[in-house]
């Protein structure tokens, strides 16, 4: 029998135990003002157009004028990199990067149409610090212009050709062979079993781009996924092979990345080298041997190359990684048919139940943020409406994972973007009384569609809007609008391939920037057993697993806080100096943090005062700058320093 004291106790005890359950459920509940968009600011608080850095002319030397709603300004400009000369079509694809990468790392650069008008320009004594070439705008076939490139050299300037000389040329001339640093050409075309990337060069280390034949070495992967990652860099033939001439070097070349022979009894000193350089006393010539600088791979190479070429070299970031699900998630229970044949289940069930959990330990895994851009429904022409109780779901369990929520304006029906806008705020209103969107994911949407949806009142809160990459178009990062940037990510997070791969230790080399796309769309409108989650997953961890280890020391980010540090980085302006071991970074107006990649040779930081600093390899540091005078000091690297 139990005594009234002991039936008191367990009373109480039972009464404390549901209350600790249910208030800590009330109590987080009650907490989580989950109908509040914690990433919404004021894009007037932060740097916007006006305020962006507008890099010198190099051959003028003037102050650049901009046109803004009052009219012309004329503003005075800094910038901290001597001259760089642009050889080739400024709007071609090697001259679109060349600006670009001048433009981030604060350089002046002037373009000219061909070298002979270049060389008809310059004045004796004042050489640049280098010529960007694409060899198709120097008539090889003068003598006269060779020569004026070795001068060039011979006076200290550095040469970049963004591709090579017909082969032809480069066999017949031996003058054009020693400038390129030459030996021989083995083969005028050969092709390759894979790709050899070294380290020191890219951030991210080495790689290896090289088939597996044994199914055993990846049996998370089957032959069709295998093919579908096999997609190389660079130029390729018919069977998707990389093909190139096959040169020997010259004595005082180094090089950065080869080709490996589809035959294995070639030594590896004699494999076809596709990036090189070759040393002149104080200047180099680098040489790229195919496609690899066509797009923003261009970029990244142009940054590893000028780390290179100095004791040091230091130039500003985002320092930004996101994962943005694109289509995710929706809230209506539609596609029925296709949804019970590959997963028994509704879109809402699979969204809710299986995807977001996989994510979510994904995501803890890493430290990645989620941003996922809600499409409230995918098919606007059916009778299947979205669920007020599932946004709410997701409001809720979004802000407790500190994952933002940013609105899609894609559909899967001929609905126009105008429409949809209206059914997805009166949807919105009706279930939560408003929410207030600081992203916006515009896909390939046109400019003017862009535009028109931005006008809408559901949208009047974006600061940052998310488009897809379009090969050719190089501006990365920009302002789209006085206050509203534009951010473009890259759709190979379900698609790893190695051409992606290169193009992410490119993006990160020249950015510390990296926003991958993963197509919730695909997996809720599946084309075949292929897009299913079950299949698609694999890749999504792959993915995540490559670049979250690979470069786990830049920071994770949702876009919105991305945008802010893109603001900040468009409008840096900064200065750098070197005396004896001392490295000095003056910034202009520091507003918040900057962030710098250091690029060293066989030196190491010691002390840093005014930020702090991570090691991200060896030769290669984060800088975060929170004032505007950075002063570093560097000592001998040992090989066994690890920090």
């Amino acid at each position: 029998m139990i005594s009234r004291r002991n039936f008191f106790t367990i009373v109480t005890l039972m009464f404390a135990l549901f209350f600790l359950c249910m208030g800590t459920n009330n109590l987080k509940d009650w907490l989580n003002d989950y109908t509040v968009n914690t990433y919404t600011d004021t894009a007037e608080d932060y740097p916007s157009k006006i305020n962006m850095y507008i890099p010198e002319s190099a051959a003028s030397g003037e102050a650049a004028e901009e046109e803004t709603d009052g009219g012309t300004e004329e503003r005075a400009l800094y910038a901290s990199r001597d001259r760089v000369v642009l050889i080739g079509d400024e709007d071609g694809i090697y001259g679109k990067a060349a600006k670009e990468w001048a433009l981030y790392t604060r350089r002046k650069i002037a373009g000219y149409g061909t070298l002979s008008s270049y060389e008809g320009e310059v004045e004796e004594g004042d050489w640049p610090e280098m010529l960007v070439i694409d060899s198709r705008c120097v008539d090889w076939e003068q003598e006269g212009e060779v020569e004026f490139l070795t001068q060039c050299v011979e006076q200290g300037t550095h040469l970049i050709f963004c591709n090579l000389p017909d082969v032809s040329i480069i066999k017949k001339d031996q003058q054009v062979r020693n400038l390129l640093g030459i030996q021989k050409v083995e083969a005028e075309e050969a092709t390759a079993a894979g790709l050899h990337l070294y380290s020191g060069f890219l951030l991210g280390g080495e790689r290896v781009y090289l088939p597996e034949e044994d199914k055993e070495k990846d049996n998370k992967k089957d032959a069709t996924d295998r093919e579908e990652r096999i997609v190389f860099p660079g130029e390729t033939d018919a069977s998707g092979r990389p093909v190139f001439p096959w040169y020997l070097l010259a004595s005082g070349t180094k090089a950065y990345m080869k080709g490996i022979p589809e035959d294995p009894s070639v030594d590896t000193e004699d494999y076809p080298v596709l990036i090189w350089r070759k040393s002149f006393g104080t200047a180099y010539v680098f040489a790229v041997n195919g496609g690899y600088m066509e797009g923003i791979e261009g970029i990244g190479l142009l940054s590893a190359m000028s780390a290179e070429m100095y004791p040091y070299e230091i130039y500003p970031v985002v320092n930004a990684q996101n994962m943005v699900f694109t289509g995710y998630p929706s809230l209506a229970d539609e596609n029925g048919a296709e949804m019970e044949q590959y997963y028994g289940r509704s879109v809402k069930d699979l969204f809710q139940e299986v995807i977001w959990p996989n994510i979510q330990a994904v995501l803890n895994k890493y430290q990645y943020k989620a941003t996922c851009m809600l499409t409230p429904q995918f098919d606007y022409s059916d009778d299947a409406p979205p669920d007020k109780e599932q946004l709410e779901y997701y409001l809720k369990i979004f802000n407790e994972a500190s994952a933002e929520i940013g609105l899609s304006g894609l559909s899967v029906s001929d609905t126009s973007l105008r429409r949809k806008l209206e059914e997805d705020g009166r949807f919105i209103e009706e279930a939560i009384g408003g929410y207030e969107f600081s992203s916006f994911y515009a896909g390939n949407l046109p400019e003017e569609d862009v535009e028109t949806a931005l006008e809408a009142d559901l949208l009047s809160s974006v600061m940052t809007v998310v488009r897809d990459y379009e090969k050719g178009d190089l501006r990365i990062i920009d302002f789209l609008s006085e206050y509203v940037t534009s951010q473009r990510v890259f759709d190979i997070g379900l698609d790893y391939d190695y051409k992606s791969d290169f193009l992410v230790k490119c993006l990160e080399t020249a950015l510390g920037y990296l926003n991958i796309s993963f197509d919730m769309e695909r997996v809720a409108y599946p084309d075949g057993k292929e897009d299913v989650w079950e299949k698609v997953s694999i890749t999504f961890g792959t993915t995540a697993d490559t670049y979250g280890n690979t470069f786990r020391d830049f920071d994770r980010t949702t876009v919105s806080e991305c945008d802010i540090r893109i603001r900040r980085f468009l409008a840096l302006q900064y200065t750098d100096s070197r005396a004896g071991d001392t490295v000095q970074i003056n910034i202009s107006e520091a507003d918040g943090s900057r962030w710098f990649v250091l690029r060293t040779h066989n030196e190491k930081i010691k002390e840093l005062e005014g930020g702090s600093w991570k090691r991200l390899e060896k030769g290669a540091y984060l800088i975060e700058a929170d004032s505007e005078e950075v002063v570093i000091t560097l000592a001998p690297e040992d090989v066994r320093f690890y920090r």
